[in-house]
């Protein structure tokens, strides 16, 4: 994915924080921050305005960005000292050290690949099953990467390319590239949503759930802000999206929850939202 990787070195996402120092912080996972703070702002509609103005997507994080991650740790009512730390990171979806999810290893923190086991293997196939991909994997993510995963993340990359990233390779592996991509087109599945949530993620999951309607109403499931908030009315939706496809309706969105959200959601990722483009 040459967007991320041409010119910058490669970081993972979460495997370090991010603050304003001299000389300046650069790499892939500051532009992976950025573009999901742009992204936040399109499909969020806080009550109050915007939460701030888009970012040049340079991976370098200068003032600019601290700025936008003051504004973000604001919103969500986290300490506010322009550190992309794990409580910033769990707002844009990466559940990292004490937060880390499904028994970790952390997503993105190394490269998965046919044989591979645990939670960041759960994590990535969350995202997947969030899509069309949720056909070749066959059921809610388990956390062992077999044949079928490497069949999703394979029909992601070619869908990835299609949308113009061109650097990633048609194959089950996800290594670098990849996870880049799927920070940047999943929206959600790093950790188990429910009420009381909030972030990037529960701002997806919400706008999911607005764009797929109820059977027994003829309704979307959610009709709320997409505020990145889950209150009783988003938990309400998904105890409604629950007890339409015949799974507990705890109110809990979890890997059951997201393999059945994408049976009905069969779209490539690259297009879940009006996002901004990546280049």
């Amino acid at each position: 994915m040459p967007v991320f990787e041409d010119n910058l070195p490669f970081h993972p996402f979460g495997g370090r924080d991010l603050r304003l120092q001299i000389p300046n912080i650069v790499g892939t996972d500051v532009k992976v921050f950025q573009t999901l703070f742009n992204q936040l702002l399109v499909i969020t509609h806080p009550p109050l305005g915007p939460i701030g103005t888009p970012v040049t997507r340079d991976g370098v994080y200068g003032p600019k960005t601290t700025t936008a991650a003051r504004q973000i740790q604001s919103y969500f009512g986290l300490s506010v000292d322009g550190v992309v730390g794990p409580q910033t990171l769990l707002a844009m979806g990466q559940a990292v050290r004490s937060d880390v999810s499904y028994g970790g290893p952390a997503f993105g923190s190394r490269t998965l690949s046919q044989g591979s086991s645990g939670g960041d293997v759960t994590v990535l196939q969350n995202r997947l099953n969030l899509f069309r991909y949720s056909t070749a994997l066959g059921g809610a993510a388990a956390g062992q990467f077999g044949p079928a995963t490497a069949a999703a993340a394979t029909q992601f990359k070619a869908d990835a390319i299609s949308n113009g990233d061109d650097g990633l390779n048609v194959n089950g592996v996800v290594g670098v590239g990849s996870l880049d991509a799927l920070w940047v087109y999943t929206g959600a599945g790093g950790r188990n949503l429910g009420q009381g949530a909030a972030g990037l993620d529960a701002a997806f999951l919400q706008y999911l759930l607005a764009t797929l309607s109820n059977p027994g109403t003829g309704q979307p499931f959610y009709s709320g802000a997409v505020d990145g908030y889950c209150g009783p009315e988003t938990a309400s939706a998904i105890r409604a999206f629950q007890a339409s496809v015949g799974i507990v309706a705890d109110g809990i969105a979890g890997p059951s929850t997201y393999y059945r959200l994408g049976l009905h959601n069969q779209v490539a990722a690259p297009r879940p939202a009006p996002v901004p483009p990546v280049a």
